[in-house]
């Protein structure tokens, strides 16, 4: 059949429109179709499985290092610098000499605390002894009643030798009428012829008597008086303070070290005039206001970094946690790589100053001791400390999010193999970070169902919410566009037919 040239561009044209056609219908099912279809993948169930291991509880504060055995060095007695005997950054050993005053004033004191001692020991064993006063008396005179006797008993003698017709010598009287008897024992004999014979006696006077001198003795009486032996104790105790304390005032114009360090500081120079604490030579301690550190100030500093400890905030909900002796581990904020372990010493029962004022949250400080090698450490580097609350050792365990509710019961969805699912309760003990300790309700090897997160973009289903009404929006507007490109292809189709039929004529 011969095609004639107008009705060969008429099959042109109109096979061109038939491929748009076929095109739009494809563009219009494909859009019809997206997101509404059945055929859509579903996405997959995300599960954690319970295993076992450990679970720490921690809580975190930030702090500053300090040294307890950090101490300024001051003279308990001040005056003029004699000598300084360190630099700064010489190492020093406890006991050793660091600097020297002048003595001549404290030793003064010292003699004359030494003489009032003197003094007050010679009054108190002068009013111990008292005062003694002496008095004579004189003693009574002995009574002679024995020589009367004696002249009695020779006169009764003579008198029986005269009655034997021998004339005796009568005894020496005594005194008195003892006197008398003597002599009437002398009384001259009767002769044998009866003439009486003369007594031989009769002319020897009588003896006078002999008058004792009178005796005495001598009485001393001591009185002591008690006021004045307390008053004298009293004196002597106050001069033998006053020596101790002029002795301890000479030996603190010598200032040694208390403490084992390095010389930190160094505020004078020999010649200068230094003052006294008028206490301890050393003020020993970093001092902490919360978690900064206040290095100690005197005239000589000494650092050591042995013990050194660290004092950091924690807010007041953490602080609660925190008991002595827990186990923390401490981060040098200089030195991420730089990690010690450490301690809880105490927790402060008060609020740090300053903190809750106004909107800012309340801390609590807590103290830790550092362990291991501190030799490299300084007084106030700044470091974040994580103490260990809570520990769970070889225990189950599985992702807290795998988990809802709150409290120590709560419950999870295990998937079964079969992909069937069960909601159980369960108990749990030490929360830690990111995985709890699992006590009762799971098993080791269940795979428990976590929250769904399909979507890249972190929402179940991967929309967003309210996307699905988007969608419609978005199928409408394409099925219009369908439409559209429907239409536009049936009106091409309808000139092509016309071109055709206007070229058959």
């Amino acid at each position: 059949m011969k095609v004639f040239p107008r009705r060969r561009g008429a099959v042109l044209v109109n096979s061109a429109l038939g491929v748009a056609l076929l095109g739009a219908a494809a563009l219009a099912y494909t859009v019809l179709d997206d997101g509404s279809g059945t055929t859509s993948a579903k996405a997959p169930v995300r599960t954690a499985t319970v295993t076992k291991g450990t679970v720490l509880a921690t809580v975190s504060g930030t702090g500053t290092l300090a040294s307890p055995t950090d101490a300024a060095q001051d003279f308990t007695t001040g005056g003029r610098l004699t000598a300084v005997k360190v630099a700064v950054g010489d190492q020093v050993t406890k006991g050793q000499v660091l600097a020297t005053v002048d003595t001549t004033a404290a030793q003064q004191q010292v003699d004359a605390a030494q003489a009032a001692l003197n003094t007050a020991s010679v009054n108190l064993t002068k009013a111990r002894a008292g005062v003694t006063t002496t008095t004579v008396q004189q003693l009574p005179a002995k009574a002679n009643g024995s020589s009367g006797s004696s002249g009695s008993s020779g006169g009764g003698t003579s008198g029986a030798n005269g009655a034997n017709g021998t004339g005796g010598t009568g005894g020496t009287g005594g005194t008195g009428s003892r006197g008398a008897g003597g002599s009437s024992a002398s009384a001259p004999a009767a002769d044998p012829s009866g003439q009486t014979a003369p007594s031989a006696q009769a002319t020897v006077p009588a003896a006078p008597v002999a008058v004792p001198e009178p005796q005495t003795t001598t009485i001393s009486t001591t009185k002591v008086d008690e006021a004045a032996v307390a008053q004298a104790e009293q004196q002597l105790a106050t001069a033998q303070t006053n020596l101790s304390n002029a002795q301890t005032a000479l030996a603190g114009t010598t200032l040694t070290a208390s403490v084992d360090g390095t010389v930190a500081s160094v505020a004078a120079k020999a010649g200068d005039t230094v003052g006294s604490t008028g206490g301890g030579s050393s003020t020993t301690g970093t001092k902490s206001t919360g978690s900064s550190a206040t290095a100690p100030s005197g005239f000589i500093v000494l650092t050591n970094p042995t013990g050194m400890q660290v004092t950091a905030n924690f807010s007041e909900l953490d602080s609660l946690k925190l008991k002595k002796g827990e186990a923390a581990t401490v981060t040098l904020n200089a030195q991420s790589d730089s990690k010690f372990n450490a301690s809880v010493l105490s927790v402060s029962p008060l609020p740090v100053s300053g903190s809750g004022g106004g909107s800012a949250a309340v801390q609590y400080s807590a103290t830790l001791q550092i362990s291991g090698d501190t030799s490299k450490l300084r007084t106030g580097l700044s470091a974040t400390v994580s103490v260990v609350t809570g520990e769970a050792d070889n225990a189950l365990s599985l992702p807290t999010s795998a988990l809802s509710g709150t409290g120590s019961s709560r419950t999870a969805t295990v998937v079964h193999q079969d992909g069937t699912t069960d909601r159980v309760t369960v108990e749990v003990g030490v929360e830690g970070d990111t995985t709890v300790q699992v006590l009762t309700g799971l098993n080791e090897g269940d795979k428990v169902e976590l929250a769904s997160t399909s979507g890249s973009n972190g929402f179940p289903n991967g929309s967003f919410p309210g996307a699905s009404g988007g969608q419609g929006g978005r199928n409408g507007g394409g099925a219009g566009a369908g439409a559209g490109v429907a239409g536009i292809g049936g009106g091409a189709a309808a000139g092509g037919a016309g071109a055709a039929r206007g070229g058959g004529r």
